[in-house]
């Protein structure tokens, strides 16, 4: 039977602060992330009456509430379902438990992958384990935090397996590392393999032994893997402007004939494109554009440009982790898409959680919109979703599209009105050429010396 734990809102403690388990560092980064981080008020509400009835029902049954394992939280959502607890309040329940213990720094004990399976103690010396302290220290704020994740992932799934084969995890013998590949590289593809091998040699050198990954065995294992078939290089399919007029054209709230007024997430959904569109941005670049870094275009400065145009900036993306930012310029009809929506995004209290008028203008460019409630800002995955649900609509057979079609389209568009490599490079912020060559290949290859060659000898006029 689950405890009847009513949810208080003048109790401003987080639900673990007295948990014996934890210590005032964690218990302060709790209190931090929660307090800092941006979420609607209803989510708010939501993690903290969550938490503090799976902190109750686990002082009760003598559970430990954090780190849980497991086991903890399958048979608290078990004593919630017999208690008649609906699915859909189970799986919040199971995504209120995951972020509180990602905010803590510990692992997810809802996932269902070997990433939940707890770690084996490596066999370090007190200096190695220091070592390695101090280097997680650093990487905090040397890191960016999807590297960090990734690290984190792969050393567990290989902590779990070298668990299981009774070895040794850190340090790691290269044979060790060998079997690894050999057994687990049947189900993965040559990056993620690469990205496993950085993994283990990145914790290796930071506590101060030898890289078991350049051993002539691992490079030869990893070798051999990557010269087995693993299936054709998938890209996600490119949103051109050809492909993105129809949509454009539907979501447009000028467009003559129209039977009922568009909604705001249709507004939202129509800016969202086109700023992809303009800027090339990366879904977790567009997610985190801001209304304070919109700009509108000069016109004494800019005799070239066009009224309505204006630059946003972009505080930091995949390549540029120091945060040195970059401008991206915004088209007329990207402007006027973004003041249509922004006459109709949603307000938010003068301070995040309150519950007083709603008079603050987002931060974001591109808030949560649902049935339950708005968010702040998007997740980059509802990028992924707009796009997916977008070129849905206008063709039911389309298939391919992600939240990296923008980023692809906008790419071939360049390369077809004539802009090369370096100009491409540049329009992307790309450090290095492989990527927009790729998105381009198929183009390039109609543009390439053979075919200017052979279309010449048939009398038809080069391009």
């Amino acid at each position: 039977m689950l405890p009847d734990h009513p949810l208080t809102a003048s109790d401003a403690a987080i639900p673990f602060s007295l948990v014996p388990t934890l210590t005032s560092a964690e218990v302060e980064r709790l209190r931090t992330a929660f307090a800092t981080r941006t979420m609607a008020a209803s989510t708010r509400r939501a993690l903290l009456g969550d938490g503090r009835l799976f902190v109750s029902w686990c002082g009760q049954t003598r559970h430990q509430a954090m780190p849980a394992s497991r086991e903890t939280v399958d048979a608290f959502l078990a004593a919630a379902a017999a208690d008649g607890r609906s699915a859909a309040t189970l799986r919040r329940y199971r995504s209120s438990l995951a972020w509180w213990h990602a905010a803590g720094g510990f692992a997810n004990p809802c996932a269902g992958s070997a990433v939940a399976v707890p770690v084996p103690a490596p066999t370090l010396t007190d200096a190695a384990m220091a070592a390695l302290l101090a280097f997680m220290d650093v990487a905090q704020r040397g890191y960016a935090p999807a590297t960090l994740r990734a690290t984190e992932a792969d050393a567990r799934r290989f902590a779990a397996w070298c668990g299981q084969q009774r070895l040794s995890w850190l340090p790691a013998d290269p044979e060790t590392v060998r079997r690894y590949i050999r057994e687990i590289g049947k189900a993965r593809k040559p990056t993620t393999v690469a990205r496993y091998l950085a993994s283990i040699a990145l914790l290796h050198r930071a506590a101060g032994h030898e890289n078991p990954c350049r051993h002539w065995r691992v490079d030869l294992e990893r070798r051999g893997h990557a010269r087995l078939p693993h299936g054709q290089r998938r890209q996600a399919a490119a949103l051109t402007d050809a492909v993105l007029a129809p949509i454009l054209d539907r979501l447009d709230p000028e467009q003559p004939g129209r039977p009922k007024p568009l909604k705001p997430i249709d507004l939202r959904d129509r800016a969202l494109l086109l700023v992809g569109r303009d800027t090339l941005a990366r879904a977790d670049e567009l997610v985190a554009l801001r209304w304070d870094d919109l700009h509108p275009v000069d016109l004494a400065l800019n005799p070239d440009a066009q009224p309505g145009e204006a630059t946003i900036r972009i505080r930091r993306s995949k390549t540029d982790q120091e945060g040195q930012g970059a401008e991206a310029w915004l088209s007329a009809e990207t402007v006027a898409a973004l003041t249509a929506w922004r006459a109709v995004a949603p307000r938010w209290p003068a301070d995040p959680g309150d519950e007083g008028p709603h008079t603050r203008e987002g931060a974001f460019l591109f808030c949560h919109l649902s049935r339950s409630g708005a968010g702040e800002r998007m997740s980059p995955a509802a990028v992924r979703r707009v796009v997916e649900r977008r070129t849905g609509e206008a063709n039911p057979l389309a298939v391919g599209f992600s939240g990296h079609s923008l980023r692809v389209g906008a790419a071939q568009d360049l390369l077809a009105a004539g802009v090369d490599l370096p100009g491409l490079m540049q329009a992307g912020r790309w450090s290095s050429p492989v990527m927009p060559a790729r998105y381009t290949e198929r183009l390039r290859a109609t543009r390439g010396a053979v075919a200017k060659v052979r279309r010449g000898k048939d009398g038809r006029k080069p391009l």
